[in-house]
Formats: C-alpha cells, structure tokens, sequence
C-alpha cells in the first residue's frame, strides 16, 4: 500500500472531508465529435489598435547620448572580466582587487544611468508626446 503524503491536502488538517476530485468527463469538450469548432469572439478593429503598445521606444539625442556612455561603462566591464581568466593575472591578488574594483566602479553607474536617468528620460519624452497628441486632436 502507498504511504500518505503529508502533503496530500486529503491528509491535512483544514481538510474538507467528503470532497472528491472531479471526473474526467467534466474535462471532454462540450461540442460533438466533428462539428466545427468554435470561432474566437470578433472584437472591433478599432479597439483593439487603441490598446496595442507602441513597437519602439520613443528615443531622443540626449537619451542616446546616455545609452552611449552605458554601452562604454557596459564595455569596461566586460573587458575586465575577460582579463581576470588571464592565466598571468589568475593568481596575482592584487590584479583580481583591482580587477573587482573596476568592474563595481563600472557596474554601479551603468545600473544607474539604466534604472534612473534614461528611465526619466523615456518616460518623459512619452509623458511630452502624449500631451502634443492630446493637443494636436
């Protein structure tokens, strides 16, 4: 015989006793065997475009300006994380401390600018379009 599980929520407590699983059956389609299947709902065109979220990000020069200077920090740090598998520098501790401290002084501000600055930035220049639309209508 099986051992019970603890986990069972049969075993446990809070327990509604005199529950059972659901058959099977309750799972078959409710529609005949061979008959067409069913259409999906038809929603208006129009709708369903207003909703739908623009495919680019809205960008301008000062926003690529800052993704620029996060592609270099981006660089800096991967370039010092390739040197820390040269075998020369392996075992020298003090290129490794120097190594870790470049790489966190590269790390902390690329999140920043990522996270705060080219965030505000974006949301800002939506907020700008959104207002010359409302406007402009």
């Amino acid at each position: 015989m099986a051992r019970r599980s603890p986990l069972n929520p049969r075993y446990q407590k809070h327990a509604k006793v005199g529950s059972t699983k659901r058959s099977a059956s309750s799972f078959k389609p409710k529609r005949e065997a061979g008959s067409a299947a069913s259409a999906p709902a038809n929603k208006p065109k129009q709708a369903a475009d207003k909703k739908r979220a623009p495919l680019t990000l809205p960008t301008s020069p000062e926003i690529k300006r800052w993704r620029r200077v996060w592609w270099a920090l981006v660089a800096v740090m991967v370039v010092t994380a390739a040197t820390s598998y040269i075998p020369a520098l392996r075992d020298n501790i003090t290129a490794q401390r120097i190594g870790m401290a470049v790489l966190t002084a590269a790390f902390f501000p690329a999140m920043y600018i990522e996270i705060v600055v080219i965030r505000r930035l974006r949301n800002d220049l939506i907020k700008q379009q959104k207002r010359e639309k409302k406007d402009g209508k």
